[in-house]
């Protein structure tokens, strides 16, 4: 998945759609990585969103998102979904968080320099929420994604 595309209503159950609470939008977000643990060249993390705004939103899904340079600019990514957790429908109160877990590797993958870093460092992320398509900015250095930018996220869920 690309992280300008969104998700498709169709992937969201007819239970959410129903729902009327309004979605979580880039403008109402806040995000913040918090450093998982790292094990043999496993590196986790997780990106932790508030919602900042007056009313409550949703959340339900994966979303989007891609490295990002010092300048803020998109660097390659390749978004992979993980099934835990699966999506469910969250609901954040204004100041409430909800948090998605990502994982990468830090072991080059044959076609990539083993003399240095795998890939060029990243400064960030620039995060897409689930159905929207504006991203926000958050700023964290993940150091080198290695396989290319291979990220596995989960469905966000309350933290």
């Amino acid at each position: 998945e690309t992280p300008t595309k969104p998700s498709t209503s169709a992937d969201r159950p007819e239970s959410v759609r129903n729902d009327s609470t309004p979605r979580c939008s880039a403008s109402t977000l806040k995000g913040e990585i918090t450093n998982g643990d790292a094990a043999a060249g496993n590196r986790y993390a997780k990106l932790v969103v508030t919602n900042m705004g007056k009313t409550a939103c949703t959340l339900y899904g994966y979303g989007g998102l891609a490295l990002a340079n010092a300048s803020g600019a998109d660097m390659p990514t390749k978004l992979t979904r993980t099934l835990d957790p699966k999506p469910t429908l969250v609901t954040l109160q204004p100041g409430q968080k909800a948090a998605k877990n990502l994982h990468w590797g830090a072991v080059p993958d044959g076609t990539e320099s083993t003399t240095g870093p795998c890939e060029p460092e990243s400064a960030g992320l620039n995060v897409i929420p689930p159905d929207e398509t504006q991203p926000f900015a958050v700023k964290s250095n993940l150091g080198s994604v290695c396989e290319h930018g291979t990220i596995d996220g989960s469905a966000y869920y309350k933290s």
